[in-house]
């Protein structure tokens, strides 16, 4: 059964961020957020980092009593301030080299998708583009609601099922 005030203040304590920046933001696989959001409580553990991550209180996250945030004061995003610090920090070094600032991106996933909305293309492309072949007798089934998925969760969506395709593929 889906908690819908739950997911509502999910949702509020990340400011409505999107689904792909939840997952950033904790450490969490796309997928996983998803079901979030779809009314499934996280695991304890996650539970504490999206309290770290947002200083909101668990009491009010969960069963909505209480004061929002666990101090008077909502966080500062030391971790979102740290992230964009580095990223500014990465274009300027790329910038002087005369690089785009996507250069370190080798295989455009974002183009991919756009070109063919079509995520096990998508990851037969990256694949092929590295030299290697998709596997024939691997099922992903991180796309459920792809047509749903705005773009950056499209590309966050077909990173994780890579992430997890790689790790896979070096235990067979």
């Amino acid at each position: 059964m889906k908690d819908t005030e739950f997911v509502e203040r999910l949702k509020r304590c990340f400011g409505n961020a999107t689904m792909a920046d939840v997952a950033r933001r904790i450490g969490v696989p796309h997928a996983t957020v998803r079901n979030y959001f779809l009314g499934r409580l996280p695991a304890p553990e996650v539970l504490i980092k999206i309290a770290d991550e947002t200083g909101i209180s668990l009491n009010w996250l969960l069963c909505g009593r209480g004061e929002m945030y666990a101090s008077d004061q909502p966080p500062i995003g030391l971790g979102r301030f740290i992230e964009e610090k580095i990223s500014e920090m990465i274009d300027r070094r790329l910038s002087s080299a005369g690089l785009p600032a996507h250069a370190i991106d080798v295989f455009d996933v974002r183009s991919a998708v756009l070109r063919t909305d079509d995520p096990q293309a998508v990851i037969g492309e990256w694949l092929s583009h590295e030299g290697r072949e998709f596997p024939t007798d691997f099922g992903i089934v991180f796309f459920r609601g792809w047509e749903s998925f705005s773009m950056d969760e499209k590309v966050d969506a077909v990173r994780d099922a890579k992430r997890v395709l790689d790790r896979t593929l070096r235990t067979v």
